[in-house]
């Protein structure tokens, strides 16, 4: 079942499976009938895909599920998902981070505001991942360069999904008798992290802080950008994964029974 939810995924990405459609295309060009069908169903998935519309909707489901709560209440713990952690990897001078990054700055910044006593960093080696340690390390490493005192850092190592982060988190909470916990992770990410939390971590109360907001309210602009925002573009296609990624790995989690 894991093999086939990989393949899922991959399959799920517009830009390879419109390549895939192309090269069908190309490989039954001697029957024009099939060929155009797979030619035009790959140009579908680019119009449809990279809409900026259907892409910013599909996301705004996702992001919405779950606010900031205002304001954020005090926990016994601050936990941060692994992502958007750049290791140091030459020529990078340090840790770096991308979009996802925004997780850590979050935590450390809930950390300042006094929301709880520590913040756990938890994540290892993922799939396919480049790194010459786990995640959760280098998570702490940023953290103690953002000015967070070593002692109020806890990493778990071994998590490889959001499955295993809930798994190994848990024996945590329990040792140290947490109650109460604020989860941070990127907002589109969150239904599915507060599901398996809730689901795999009983007697502990979740409490969602999401940050890396891909749809924000927004400011009016002239109507020219709504015609704009049709226009296919990298940055929608990779958005649409994104955002079918998460749809995918809820189904997958429901099914599995860890959610």
């Amino acid at each position: 079942m894991s093999f086939l939810y990989s393949l899922l995924l991959k399959l799920i990405n517009p830009a390879a499976l419109s390549v895939l459609l192309l090269l069908a295309a190309a490989g039954f060009r001697k029957r024009k009938a099939v060929s155009r069908v797979f030619f035009w169903l790959a140009v579908a998935i680019l119009l449809v895909c990279g809409n900026g519309w259907v892409a910013a909707r599909l996301t705004k489901h996702l992001e919405r599920r779950y606010l900031p709560p205002d304001p954020v209440p005090q926990a016994d713990c601050i936990v941060v998902l692994s992502s958007g952690i750049l290791p140091r990897i030459p020529p990078r001078p340090t840790i770096e981070i991308d979009d996802a990054g925004d997780r850590v700055l979050y935590g450390a910044y809930l950390f300042r505001q006094g929301k709880a006593p520590c913040i756990i960093c938890t994540g290892g080696f993922s799939a396919g991942e480049i790194s010459l340690r786990p995640a959760a390390d280098d998570m702490a490493d940023f953290l103690e360069m953002l000015g967070l005192p070593k002692d109020v850092i806890i990493k778990e190592t071994l998590a490889r999904n959001t499955h295993e982060h809930a798994k190994n988190v848990y024996p945590l909470f329990q040792q140290r008798g947490f109650k109460r916990v604020l989860l941070v992770t990127s907002a589109m990410h969150m239904p599915r992290s507060v599901g398996v939390f809730r689901r795999g971590c009983p007697g502990i109360e979740v409490i969602p802080a999401p940050t890396d907001f891909h749809v924000s309210a927004g400011i009016p602009g002239p109507w020219i950008c709504g015609l704009v925002a049709l226009v296919p573009t990298p940055a929608n296609l990779a958005r649409f994964s994104d955002t079918m990624h998460e749809y995918v790995g809820m189904a997958y989690y429901r099914v599995r029974g860890w959610m």
